[in-house]
């Protein structure tokens, strides 16, 4: 689905939406990546006064998770914790944070990834950082007058996707809600 109109808190927002207006059943997931990732390393989701690499945690973490350094995002008051699950928790926030929202699991798995013992995470994709430095860029499509409107806070040309190429290059998502009668 695609919106007129884009709000949110940036740096929460997942890439597809807060660069396109284009919502899915998993951009909350990405949200939901952030979170996690905020509460395990125990930061914020952007701090500038940290400067430099560290400023972004999304980008910071990826780029430990990548060194093979993945505890060193856990907070330090969580030093008696697990790691494995911390681990965990870690690979989680960014599998829920990868760039291409059709790799992103749903909640549902989400869910049963965190309840489950015996579940192997798989490994993440890179993470959509786009767009997560100040470098907006905001596209909105009209259906009724075929026009597209784009807006850039950077010096960058942003790239235009038309109201029907930027959905066929994702994938679709359907929703399905299914309830269970407990007899009590």
């Amino acid at each position: 689905m695609n919106t007129f109109k884009i709000s949110g808190t940036h740096g929460y927002m997942a890439p597809e939406y807060a660069m396109h207006g284009y919502l899915s059943v998993k951009s909350d997931v990405f949200s939901y990546g952030i979170l996690v990732l905020e509460i395990v390393s125990g930061r914020k989701n952007h701090d500038l006064s940290l400067g430099g690499e560290r400023a972004d945690l999304l980008s910071y973490i990826w780029m430990l998770y990548e060194g093979g350094k993945t505890l060193d995002i856990v907070d330090r008051s969580l030093a008696k914790c697990n790691q494995d699950e911390a681990a965990m928790c870690v690979q989680l926030g960014l599998l829920c944070c990868q760039q291409n929202f059709a790799d992103r699991p749903d909640m549902n798995s989400v869910h049963l990834m965190l309840s489950s013992d015996s579940f192997t995470l798989p490994r993440p994709g890179k993470p959509g950082i786009q767009g997560r430095r100040g470098h907006w860029t905001t596209t909105t499509s009209s259906p009724f007058t075929n026009t597209t409107n784009t807006s850039c806070t950077n010096n960058v040309a942003p790239k235009v996707y038309g109201s029907n190429s930027f959905v066929e290059e994702y994938s679709r998502n359907s929703i399905s809600v299914s309830s269970l009668d407990e007899g009590r």
